[in-house]
């Protein structure tokens, strides 16, 4: 007889000490009803058990409201949904959520979006262009269409409802870019539920029973296990799926573990040395990474005259001389390797010209000549020298990033080896390295480069005026990089082009001419692609998709990604 993995992997969750009350949680709750009080999904659906990180007291929060601050429970994207989910292909595409269109006025600060008609909320109320009026005006406040000037305000007009499913907004500005930031971080809530009122404000007290539009409804909570039943009503679809619960996830060798034997299936994150580690521990163990467009490495200090990385060809030979291939092995995190404009090099291949389709890679040929042409050389002392005046290098980072720590040694040590300069590696606590970083007190620092999302949010950053050097600006090279009058127009481009299929050759046509200035002047080395890994098991479910392989981040993290993930597995 086969036993009913929902009942064996209940109690084994128990007896790993997963949480002292998962029991009494599963059996009873205390955040809100059962799932058929919520339009819940069916009791006989498989469970999936999501290993995620708790609050610094070991215990999850309780507290449901995206827009509250603090720390949040877990799985609130399988609640709330955006009007726009970003694609993992096309430079972030927005794909349709809660809205199926938006229509943008030529000059930006017009939308007007076109909604779902077969959408309901879990308590079984109708979504409607109320709760789009609701949030959005929690959001951007009073309107005021003639602000002053040192005053910052979205919108010229109040917001309009024609019907129930059409919203039209206007603003003060041109705010296309505006659906990347909704469709990242800001999901629609229920009007009928949380406005008060007239008032378009977001309430401070905490939402104990989330009512959403997502495919699943709170069924429990406690401290150590939250549990969410899967709707059977939902819009987007039917899961095999019956039952989500989150666990605390522990240290990296206690998930590991957990996910070996199968009483976890799926969890975010990796400790160096999971690729060889947690993989080889069962055969049905699986890591990927999961890049999402941003990344991390080495910014180059353009802007102090007397230092070194001032001069482009310096820069360029120790972007060129870095080994990035077995600097991500010694991470044993396996993430993938941005291109030369920092950015992963698939997230945007139908865009870039095809030299950006290939990531960092060691050309010590490049680096060599690189240095040659510049006026600086290298001394006996391994020191950078122009003029009979030598000028020692170091790289600072933060000791508490634990990736850092084990990589940025390995990038020290081959600059040395292909270029023969010395550099002092100089870890500083997050306190110091903030200064160091507003104040552009460095050479060389390891820190973030470029933002996740869209090409536009990709190097937004750098699209600032460019302050003095003694004044502070917000990270590393932002705001210090003068990247030049042609990159500068074509980034106009993606700042004023919303990213549908329709614009996709004017998005290109950005994307390639920020993307040379970054090839050309070298303001930094991107090392480490930005992303997560995640770790799963074959034991209990299949048809977990490879990244290339769809249109989402098949992670728990950014709504609308772990939804698309649960339509797509099958039991095992």
């Amino acid at each position: 007889m086969k036993i009913s993995p929902q009942l064996t992997r209940r109690g084994a969750l128990s007896a790993l000490g997963i949480g002292s009350i998962a029991a009494t949680a599963a059996a009873c709750g205390s955040g809100s009803g059962s799932a058929s009080d919520s339009g819940g999904g069916s009791d006989a659906g498989a469970l999936f058990v999501v290993g995620t990180m708790v609050t610094a007291t070991n215990q999850f929060a309780k507290n449901f409201n995206r827009y509250g601050g603090g720390d949040t429970a877990p799985g609130l994207d399988l609640v709330y949904e955006p009007l726009f989910r970003l694609s993992s292909k096309d430079g972030g595409q927005l794909l349709p959520m809660l809205a199926e269109s938006a229509d943008h006025s030529e000059d930006g600060k017009e939308v007007t979006y076109h909604l779902r008609k077969d959408v309901t909320w879990s308590d079984g109320e109708p979504f409607t262009a109320k709760d789009v009026l609701f949030t959005l005006g929690s959001i951007y406040g009073t309107p005021n269409p003639e602000p002053a000037e040192d005053e910052f305000v979205w919108l010229s007009a109040p917001i309009e409802t024609p019907d129930d499913h059409t919203v039209t907004v206007k603003y003060n500005d041109d705010q296309r870019q505006q659906e990347v930031n909704l469709a990242l971080y800001y999901p629609i809530v229920p009007s009928h539920i949380y406005q008060d009122g007239d008032k378009l404000e977001f309430p401070q007290d905490i939402m104990d029973d989330p009512i959403g539009t997502g495919p699943a409804s709170l069924k429990s909570f406690d401290t150590q296990l939250v549990t969410y039943a899967m709707r059977d009503d939902y819009w987007g679809g039917g899961s095999d799926v019956g039952e989500v619960q989150f666990v605390p996830s522990g240290q990296a060798g206690n998930i590991e573990t957990q996910i070996s034997q199968g009483n976890v299936d799926f969890a975010e994150g990796g400790a160096p040395g999971v690729v060889e580690g947690f993989v080889g521990m069962a055969e049905t163990n699986h890591y990927s990474w999961i890049a999402d467009g941003a990344s991390e490495g080495i910014a180059f200090m353009t802007a102090r005259p007397d230092s070194p990385m001032a001069d482009a060809n310096v820069r360029k030979a120790f972007r060129a001389a870095i080994d990035y291939t077995a600097v991500m092995e010694a991470s044993g995190i396996a993430y993938t390797l941005p291109n030369a404009a920092g950015v992963d090099p698939v997230l945007n291949k139908s865009l870039q010209q095809p030299e950006f389709n290939e990531p960092m890679a060691l050309d010590t040929d490049a680096a060599t000549k690189a240095l040659e042409a510049s006026d600086w050389s290298v001394n006996a002392a391994g020191n950078l020298e122009k003029d009979g005046k030598e000028h020692p290098l170091s790289l600072q980072i933060q000791n508490d990033n634990a990736t850092f720590m084990v990589t940025m040694p390995i990038v020290v040590s081959t600059w040395e080896k292909n270029l023969g300069v010395t550099v002092t590696f100089d870890p500083k606590p997050k306190d110091v390295m903030d200064t160091i970083l507003s104040t552009g007190e460095f050479d060389v620092v390891a820190t973030g480069l470029g933002y996740p999302g869209s090409p536009w949010s990709n190097y937004t950053m750098y699209d600032q005026p460019i302050l003095p050097i003694e004044e502070e600006t917000a990270n590393g090279n932002w705001g210090r990089w003068a990247w030049g009058d042609e990159a500068e127009e074509k980034m106009q481009i993606l700042v004023s082009t919303l990213n549908t299929p329709e614009t996709q050759d004017q998005i290109a046509e950005g994307v390639q001419g920020v993307q040379q200035a970054f090839l050309e002047q070298a303001p930094h080395a991107p090392v480490q692609g930005g992303g997560t890994g995640i770790m799963y098991t074959e034991i209990n479910w299949t048809g977990f998709p490879g990244p290339a392989d769809v249109d989402y981040f098949p992670r728990v993290g950014g709504m609308g990604n772990m939804t698309q993930l649960l339509m797509a597995i099958k039991p095992a």
